[in-house]
């Protein structure tokens, strides 16, 4: 072989190997574009498939070791405003304590805003087709921050990827949070948000200080207290 078809043949797997080499780059950039697009458009502040979820008895929704020392139970209203802006502590409570295995968080529904409940219901059925109920849970949360129109409910379904047919079939009969609302009623619980405390599972108590929608300093006090004492 001269010399001029052997440079010629090295140029030719250089090239070979470059567009592969190439070719590979795009795929997985595509990949993580499409990963960091999924995540984005589902809205979930946290990986929660690294978070033990359970329910309790009666059905409400948990988040968190089962053997933590206190549950922090919360009652709300994904349309309440009041409740979109007290997200902000519920997140540190979430990052700082369920993740680290020092509490867990107990979602209850309690209408105030959404007084038809279907955004409750929209949010059950996500988790009873299949979905993770607390990426649904911030999903409509972001939903409802930007105003719920009449549209909202195929964008939650689209968001979901679930069937919007599928889903308002389901919706009919779910009623997780009439089910919560009695609770929240039996236990003083009159607007959302609405906080309590569950030590060890067992009954639901205020939060020491009075309030119903406690600081993050309060909620932090009253974990690190009971982990203390377990």
């Amino acid at each position: 072989m001269t010399a001029t078809n052997s440079n010629n043949a090295n140029t030719k797997r250089l090239i070979l190997f470059g567009g592969i080499a190439l070719a590979a780059l795009v795929v997985a950039g595509v990949a993580i574009a499409l990963s960091t697009s999924s995540a984005s458009v589902r809205g979930a502040k946290f990986d929660y498939s690294e978070i033990p979820q359970t329910r309790t008895a009666d059905g409400g929704f948990v988040l968190g070791q089962e053997d933590a020392p206190i549950t922090i139970v919360e009652f709300a209203d994904f349309r309440c405003p009041h409740c979109q802006r007290y997200r902000d502590t519920v997140e540190q409570v979430i990052e700082n304590h369920v993740m680290t295995g020092e509490a867990k968080l107990e979602f209850r529904m309690l209408p105030t805003a959404d007084r038809t409940g279907f955004s409750f219901q929209l949010v059950e059925c996500a988790a009873d087709q299949g979905a993770d109920f607390w990426v649904a849970h911030d999903v409509m949360y972001d939903l409802a921050s930007r105003g719920w129109t009449n549209t909202s409910s195929q964008e939650f379904a689209d968001r979901m990827d679930i069937s919007f047919g599928d889903m308002l079939t389901c919706a009919a009969e779910a009623d997780q949070f009439m089910t919560d609302a009695r609770l929240g009623q039996s236990s003083g619980i009159t607007g959302t948000p609405g906080v309590l405390m569950r030590i060890n599972d067992g009954d639901l108590q205020p939060i020491p200080g009075g309030s119903t929608a406690p600081a993050y300093s309060t909620l932090r006090t009253v974990i690190e207290a009971a982990n203390q004492a377990s």
